[in-house]
């Protein structure tokens, strides 16, 4: 059997190499923190001290009238938004319910559908007066026929047979051609 070639030691990268994030603590650096833990707790035991020492003594620091003008303020903006809250809880009343929003949704669907009908009712009756000109055309244009025929034919009878000279239609209710 052959022997493994030696594997080369790996170096370690020096520090500047490494990202800063990746980069060792220094010395300098954990004194640095240090500096800041140390201010960081003097801030915390003084932001301590002075809120009991706000605690303990409010009565001593406040005189009644300073209270009293306190608390008038405070009704005041209580009186206030009580007033703001009545009103708009009168506006929240007055504003339309789900089942009013579904009503009016029904009643628009009936119009629309009205309306459509009316839509094809009104084309039904232009059709309809369409047909109606038409036949109207054809019984002047048969009535025009019969009094020139009638003026160049007999001329005592008054048309055709003795009829109505102003009925150009038969029995069956169609203009004669």
């Amino acid at each position: 059997m052959e022997a493994a070639p030696p594997v080369p030691p790996q170096q370690e990268p020096t520090r500047a190499e490494l990202p800063a994030d990746q980069r060792p603590a220094t010395a300098e650096d954990l004194k640095g923190l240090r500096r800041w833990v140390i201010v960081a707790g003097v801030w915390a035991v003084a932001a301590t001290a002075l809120a009991v020492i706000a605690l303990l003594k409010p009565a001593q620091t406040q005189d009644s009238e300073t209270a009293a003008a306190a608390t008038r303020s405070v009704n005041r903006v209580q009186d206030r938004l009580d007033e703001r809250f009545d009103q708009l809880e009168s506006r929240v009343g007055k504003l339309p319910q789900s089942s009013d929003l579904q009503s009016l949704g029904d009643r628009v669907q009936r119009t629309e559908s009205r309306a459509g009908q009316a839509a094809a009712d009104a084309k039904a009756a232009r059709d309809s007066i369409g047909k109606l000109q038409d036949r109207v055309q054809k019984v002047e244009r048969a009535q025009e026929r019969q009094s020139r025929s009638a003026g160049s034919g007999s001329a005592g009878s008054g048309g055709r047979g003795g009829g109505d000279s102003t009925s150009p239609q038969s029995s069956g209710g169609q203009p004669q051609n």
